[in-house]
């Protein structure tokens, strides 16, 4: 009877000889993950020393090529579980880089946050805890008691043990039927246009409230005329360049008429505040035609003769981060208009095209593919209702000759 099948991802006895004075050789049968079984051999001064070389290499062969083991057990931990996750969703990524067209399930922003609700949220709760030992009561009880952060442990626990269903650690995902947290049921706000001028003469006071040295958020006046004048993201209007800017110098047409300016929307800031290809989420890039508003903020803005190639830098050059302007924002806008933010401005921009030229129109302003998100995210519900009388014209007129 022939020995057993050794089981994949394991390997047999070592066995170690000098195969000449002061070199050692040890070697043993690894069975590859393709079935088959394969000699696996490494060298060293001393039989401990290649011995030790060979188990990093079988140890180095049983992982896969996202750099952690390629079996999870019941026995695994769910920390080694969220490694695990987390190198295999970051091989996803990398490896959707490399195809032309392809965007990754999770860009790289996501998976930053993702590894910090698991170092900073999950791991301290759950670290030691076995795969068999993750049920559903457990798992519930540990969403319940978080006070933040539960929407997006709860994502990134239930797809991490999706990942141990698909390996056969787990019969069952134990976070499916889990804590829920409600979703937020805020409606999209919009500024009205008086509101919009409040808020930018608040600017405007913030600015001149310093009375030594350069004027502090000295392009912040600017920065909000143009998010006004054209709907976009924040961040994208960050990343905008000068070279993405077209009809500033052109000459108006015979009659007077002002000629369009363009502005080319094709990059964004990501996390870590640098400007990148494409908008956010990996979006087609848009061009949008420039309100007269943002041209006239476009045209102070080049007046100031900064040497940068982007519209709105930093003082040295570099892109500003949007956590700064979110900062000066709520330093100016005082108590009753603390719900505006720069994507409030989005927001209205879309809400208006909408009113005016319909929902097709709103969602083409704001870059979206479809009208769904524009519909449920952006658009702040109208809560006038249009004169409908019309319609309702023969009940009326003969309810109304009875009555007479």
């Amino acid at each position: 009877m022939g020995r057993p099948a050794l089981k994949m991802g394991t390997w047999g006895d070592i066995s170690c000889w000098e195969e000449s004075p002061g070199k050692f050789r040890a070697e043993a049968r690894y069975r590859d993950l393709d079935g088959i079984t394969r000699p696996v051999k490494a060298y060293g001064a001393g039989k401990a020393k290649a011995k030790s070389r060979l188990l990093e290499k079988l140890r180095t062969r049983k992982r896969g090529t996202d750099g952690t083991d390629a079996d999870l057990t019941r026995e695994n931990t769910v920390e080694e579980l969220l490694d695990f996750a987390l190198a295999r969703w970051e091989q996803e990524r990398v490896a959707a880089t490399r195809i032309d067209g392809a965007d990754p399930a999770k860009g790289e922003g996501t998976l930053y946050q993702y590894a910090r609700c698991t170092n900073e949220v999950i791991k301290p709760a759950l670290r030691k805890v076995k795969l068999y030992e993750l049920t559903t009561p457990r798992a519930d009880r540990f969403l319940r008691n978080l006070e933040t952060n539960v929407a997006m442990s709860r994502t990134v626990l239930k797809q991490a043990c999706d990942i141990a269903v698909q390996l056969g650690a787990m019969d069952f995902n134990p976070v499916s039927a889990a804590y829920k947290p409600p979703k937020s049921r805020k409606k999209p706000r919009a500024l009205t246009p008086d509101e919009a001028i409040e808020f930018r003469e608040r600017i405007i006071a913030w600015q001149q409230a310093k009375h030594y040295g350069p004027r502090r958020g000295a392009d912040r006046v600017e920065l909000f005329d143009m998010l006004l004048a054209t709907g976009v993201r924040i961040g994208e209007i960050l990343a905008l360049e000068w070279s993405d800017v077209r009809g500033l110098d052109a000459e108006p047409a015979e009659d007077g008429t002002p000629a369009p300016v363009t502005a080319y929307f094709g990059w964004h800031l990501d996390f870590k505040g640098r400007r990148v290809p494409l908008r956010k989420g990996g979006a087609d890039p848009i061009t949008v035609t420039v309100d007269l508003l943002g041209v006239n903020a476009l045209r102070r803005q080049r007046e100031r003769g900064l040497p940068w190639s982007l519209v709105f830098p930093s003082a040295v050059g570099t892109p500003q981060g949007e956590s700064n302007v979110h900062r000066n924002w709520r330093a100016a806008r005082g108590d009753d208009l603390e719900w505006v933010v720069p994507h409030t401005v989005r927001k209205t921009v879309v809400t208006a095209v909408e009113r005016h030229l319909g929902l097709e129109a709103a969602a083409r302003q704001a870059g979206h593919a479809g009208t769904e998100v524009t519909r449920r995210h952006y658009v702040e519900r109208n809560q006038i209702v249009p004169d409908h009388t019309e319609a309702l014209t023969e009940f009326s007129r003969r309810i109304r000759a009875v009555g007479d």
